[in-house]
């Protein structure tokens, strides 16, 4: 082979074989050639490139076949990392022919396949053939892409079968086809039909095989469906060749014919284990029915589904005559069951079952039932629930009447703990209730009390008129006591003509606790006091009563009624008909509460209280209005603070007539200052507490009182604290508007001392807040009292209120309130409260 790429030197003279026109010749015919040729020769150990085609240097992949002497390596540069090299090699060496197909992808895409030979044509040089084999490589790919696909697709086809057969043969089902055309009818049978038919597998089956084992007494069964043709579900029974009988529930399908050919389908599934299911269903509903018809009740199976839904599924026919209903009723609507029971009871009828379901516990309550009759019975529902595979829950249940019983049980409470003469809690009772009582006292710090009542001379009732009577007495005496205290008291009959009374929740302070006991006890006197009607008979009979108090410290019961008897034998002592406390300090000081209530009510009666007036100044000192507050100039006491009484009256309800009389005198004093230029702007300030301002009528009473005297609303303040709003804020809200309208101020008295709620102070019509001067008095001192009064103003600003001082005593506290805005001031620095001719003297002062 030639070319003229060939760079050898040209041939002797007397070579005419290989001249240039030989040479042409021979390139041309090469180059005629369609498949690469390339000659290459072994120098210096390395394959170089002699000569190569046209067909060569157009085929794609062959790199430099242009350029003569260039290594193998690099014409052939995408197959250089192969084993191709060497095997040219090789052939150079060895001589042995190479024949191979060279293939190069990379992902997606085929770069070369080649068809490659190489035979050595002289001891240093080789010839290499190249032919294109790609399209052939591409046929190959596909048919071996083809050919995996396909087993693939039989893959998942077996996998798919198996899974098929598996699942029937799990299901205990299976299918048949019969393929009908005018030629041949073929039926075929899967092998989870022939697995519970009892045949072995086979795909081909004979029609009359195919029906031998349904039972002559089910043939007509099959007969129905095979003429329905299709959508209808059918059972019968089958033998299988080993004898067993198996009921099959069947159901066919008729395909539409296609090219002549009718397929008509059905599926059998074996439905013994069902069946057999049902039918033991059968025989224990059976059995639950029958003895279900011999107790004293009926029983029921309740469900809760998934979905909150609930139905009874079973009840027992004994429903119609324990509740009045019918049992289909039940069944079809289970609330028909809860209208029955009594609407008090339902609450805890139903939390008891709601925590039962939750709690997956038994459940047992106890309720009353309205018959159709009208009657009321006590009824008892037991239950065990439990937790089913859906995730219903299961409930079953047992209902008696147990009427009987309760009634049986109230008598022996009634006997055991209840006096049989006057119906109250007997000594035993009492004894119970009273070490509980103790128990919470110490826990809640709410003090109780224990009143022992004796009826005095009642021996002599007994003696003269006979125990009939006593019995009649001690009756109403009973009836009287529980008519004059709460329901939450006991009242308990010890014995003979005693009784005692418990009080609990009374105030956790021993002096108000006594108090509130010494009120019921007077209250019990009044009560037993008035006459009795013995057989038409008036007849007076007087009590003696012992008091003690408890909760303050752990004592046992018999202690507390050591104390009650003792301090009863002590009202005996003091002429009977009377009262009288365990404590001699106690005593002593109901004593001389109810002496200085007496002074009270005569000192309002004689006109001792006195109402005096303290300035109220601008921050230039100049008079701007005065406080009125109540003395009392006792006869033999002299002046009694407030501090003393007023408490008092609040306990007693005096504070009525005593707020009502400083009112007045308030009135009256504005209304002769509104009279004179110099004292017209002046404006008075008047203490009501949070039990006067929530008395009915009270904003008329005001009103009435302002209209009575010509004063001016403008010019009255109320000063309420704090602790009114702790009551009914709205109507606290409401009065104060009323008087609002007409023009009565309001401020809030000792600010910051109570109770104050934010959200409640912005929506009450105040006019002016207070400062209590316990803060006041230390605000130079502590950093705590000065932050709380500067807060104090700030806070009444934002809400534009003014803002006064009390307590103020010295110019260093004065200017501390200036400093930070405060505006009017009332203190001893200015003046203590006095008669109205101390304020007076403001403006008059030669007088």
């Amino acid at each position: 082979m030639t070319s003229e790429l060939l760079t050898d030197p040209p041939a002797p003279a007397g070579e005419d074989l290989m001249g240039p026109m030989a040479q042409v010749r021979l390139q041309a015919l090469a180059d005629a050639v369609p498949v690469a040729l390339m000659e290459f020769r072994l120098q210096d150990g390395r394959l170089r490139l002699l000569a190569a085609n046209a067909a060569a240097r157009r085929m794609p992949g062959l790199g430099a076949v242009r350029t003569s002497g260039v290594d193998a390596s690099e014409v052939f540069d995408l197959l250089a990392d192969t084993p191709l090299m060497n095997q040219l090699h090789g052939v150079v060496r060895v001589g042995a022919p190479l024949e191979c197909r060279q293939v190069v992808r990379e992902p997606g895409r085929l770069l070369l396949a080649w068809d490659l030979t190489a035979r050595r044509v002289a001891d240093d040089s080789i010839m290499v053939t190249v032919r294109d084999a790609g399209e052939a490589e591409a046929l190959r790919a596909a048919l071996a892409a083809s050919e995996r696909s396909l087993e693939e697709v039989r893959r998942e086809l077996r996998e798919q079968t198996e899974v098929f057969n598996t699942t029937e043969s799990l299901a205990r089902t299976g299918h048949w086809r019969r393929i009908e055309d005018p030629g041949e009818t073929v039926l075929l049978w899967s092998p989870g039909l022939c697995e519970i038919a009892g045949f072995e597998q086979q795909e081909w089956v004979d029609s009359e095989r195919a029906v031998s084992g349904i039972l002559p007494e089910d043939r007509h069964v099959f007969s129905q469906l095979r003429e329905s043709g299709k959508g209808l579900d059918v059972e019968y029974r089958w033998r299988r060749p080993d004898g067993a009988v198996r009921w099959m529930r069947s159901r066919v399908q008729r395909a539409l014919p296609r090219d002549g050919v009718q397929v008509v389908m059905g599926v059998v599934q074996d439905v013994t284990d069902e069946h057999r299911a049902a039918e033991q269903l059968r025989e224990q509903l059976l059995f639950i029915q029958r003895i279900a018809s011999r107790i004293p009740g009926f029983i029921y199976e309740f469900r809760l589904h998934c979905d909150g839904a609930a139905s009874v599924q079973y009840i027992s026919d004994a429903v119609r005559e324990f509740m009045g209903v019918e049992p289909q009723e039940v069944t079809a609507d289970h609330g028909v069951l809860m209208l029955r029971v009594l609407a008090e009871d339902r609450p805890q009828l139903r939390r008891s079952a709601i925590v039962s379901v939750r709690r997956l516990v038994p459940w047992q309550c106890e309720y009353r039932v309205r018959m159709p009759d009208g009657t009321v019975r006590w009824h008892m529902t037991n239950a065990v629930p439990h937790r089913e595979p859906d995730g219903s829950v299961v409930s079953h249940g047992f209902t008696m009447d147990i009427t009987e019983r309760k009634r049986a049980e109230q008598e022996i409470e009634r006997l055991a703990f209840y006096d049989a003469l006057t119906g109250l809690p007997n000594r035993r009772l009492l004894l119970d209730r009273l070490q509980r009582a103790i128990v919470t006292s110490l826990r809640t710090r709410a003090l109780g009390a224990l009143l022992f009542i004796d009826l005095d001379n009642f021996k002599d009732l007994n003696d003269t008129l006979g125990h009939d009577m006593g019995d009649q007495l001690l009756s109403q005496v009973a009836a009287r006591l529980v008519g004059s205290v709460r329901e939450a008291d006991t009242v308990a009959r010890f014995g003979g003509d005693e009784f005692v009374v418990m009080l609990q929740g009374l105030a956790p302070e021993l002096p108000n606790a006594a108090t509130q006991a010494e009120t019921v006890a007077e209250k019990l006197l009044a009560s037993l006091n008035q006459p009795f009607d013995l057989d038409g008979q008036q007849y007076y009979s007087t009590p003696s009563i012992g008091v003690t108090l408890f909760g303050d410290e752990r004592l046992a019961v018999d202690e507390l009624l050591k104390r009650a008897d003792l301090a009863m034998y002590q009202a005996k002592a003091a002429g009977r008909n009377t009262l009288r406390f365990f404590d001699p300090d106690m005593q002593a000081a109901v004593n001389a509460r109810s002496h200085l209530e007496a002074e009270l009510r005569q000192g309002l009666a004689r006109a001792e209280l006195l109402v005096y007036y303290q300035p109220v100044v601008d921050r230039h000192a100049r008079l701007i209005g005065a406080e009125a507050l109540v003395r009392w100039r006792h006869p033999r006491r002299g002046m009694i603070g407030p501090g003393e009484f007023i408490p008092l009256a609040e306990q007693t309800g005096l504070i009525f007539p005593l707020g009502q009389y400083v009112l007045q005198h308030a009135c009256a004093q504005l209304q002769r200052w509104g009279r004179h230029p110099d004292t017209a702007a002046l404006s008075i300030s008047v203490n009501v507490s949070a039990r006067q301002f929530r008395q009915p009528g009270f904003v008329a009473q005001v009103l009435q009182t302002l209209k009575n005297h010509g004063a001016d609303p403008r010019k009255l303040k109320l000063e309420l604290t704090e602790s009114l709003l702790l009551g009914d804020i709205e109507d606290t809200i409401a009065r104060m508007g009323q008087l609002k309208n007409e023009g009565v101020g309001f401020a809030l008295d000792d600010f910051g001392t109570g109770y104050s709620s934010l959200s409640y102070l912005k929506r009450l019509p105040l006019d002016q807040v207070k400062i209590d001067q316990s803060f006041v008095r230390e605000v130079l001192a502590n950093p705590n009292d000065a932050a709380i009064v500067r807060t104090i103003l700030t806070l009444a600003k934002s809400l534009d209120l003014q803002v006064v001082a009390e307590g103020v005593e010295t110019t260093g506290q004065l200017s501390f309130l200036r400093r930070h805005g405060c505006e009017a001031f009332q203190g001893y620095l200015f003046g203590r409260a006095g008669p109205v001719e101390d304020i007076d003297a403001f403006f008059y002062p030669t007088c």
